[in-house]
């Protein structure tokens, strides 16, 4: 008997989703491989590498020497990878500073990555927000870089790339966790949701920009509530996230241990899945 049809589907949640790297470590622990993937924003960045034949384990390793510190992090943006300031920053007017998501993708990308979507080992799909049309746009083929670059484009923070004319933004606003287009063809579909809810204020109140990345968190959530809700993937985990914001890249051994027990979830509930297909 072949193994599994898995669909995987890794949603949004800036810093939160670095957790999906521990997510995809219990397949590799399981000999398990997915058999398509869907992801949006972070997700779409990590299972981009993930899809593209990086192991998890190589993928936690070149993201703790990215994120290990900001000292580091910065050398190797504008040390080992030559970035210059001018290429990561787009300045449309006095109010409108964004950084630009492609550039974004490429330094954080490991080796190893095609150029084109249709070109990853796994089947994968990117999950963009179309703004001029108001919809959500799903990514097969093209440029890989270029589709998540659209993909993690946090409206006020990151700029996405104009592609067939049309701005696109963050994946999330209109489809956080894309459980639904890993569903045909596959025998069970796998979710993971870190979205979670807005945390704490860091001081006294919430800033402006705390408010407005919690805000976005707060529709991700809603609309993967409601998604699910019409049609419930087979597994779906949730880190316990909330001590955590959209900001903390470079708390990666904290995001990883919080994770933990969501990973020790997914890796019972799917060999459960899988023992119950090959006793039927």
């Amino acid at each position: 008997m072949t193994g599994p049809r898995i669909g995987l589907a890794l949603g949004g949640g800036s810093a939160r989703g670095l957790t999906h790297i521990t997510m995809l470590e219990v397949f590799d622990e399981l000999g398990l491989k997915p058999s398509v993937i869907a992801g949006c924003s972070i997700g779409s960045l990590i299972g981009s590498a993930y899809a593209s034949g990086i192991s998890a384990r190589d993928i936690r390793e070149h993201t703790e020497r990215l994120l290990s510190n900001p000292v580091d992090a910065f050398n190797y943006v504008f040390g080992a990878k030559r970035a210059r300031l001018p290429d990561l920053l787009a300045l449309r007017g006095l109010t409108s500073l964004h950084m630009q998501g492609e550039k974004l993708v490429e330094l954080a990308l490991p080796d190893g990555i095609p150029a084109l979507i249709e070109h990853t080992q796994i089947p994968f799909k990117v999950i963009a927000t179309d703004y001029d049309a108001m919809e959500e746009r799903v990514f097969i083929a093209g440029p890989l870089v270029r589709a998540v670059g659209a993909s993690i484009a946090i409206p006020g923070v990151i700029l996405g790339p104009t592609i067939d004319g049309h701005v696109h933004v963050d994946g999330g606003v209109t489809n956080p966790v894309p459980f639904d287009h890993v569903c045909e063809g596959t025998d069970f579909v796998v979710a993971i949701d870190v979205t979670g809810r807005p945390p704490p204020p860091v001081r006294l109140h919430h800033s402006n920009m705390e408010l407005a990345i919690g805000s976005l968190l707060i529709m991700f959530h809603q609309l993967a509530e409601l998604r699910r809700k019409v049609k419930p993937p087979d597994i779906y985990v949730a880190p316990p996230l909330i001590a955590f914001s959209w900001g903390d890249f470079f708390k990666l051994k904290e995001l990883f241990a919080a994770a933990q027990p969501a990973k020790d979830q997914l890796k019972r509930e799917l060999d459960s899945l899988i023992t119950k297909r090959l006793t039927a």
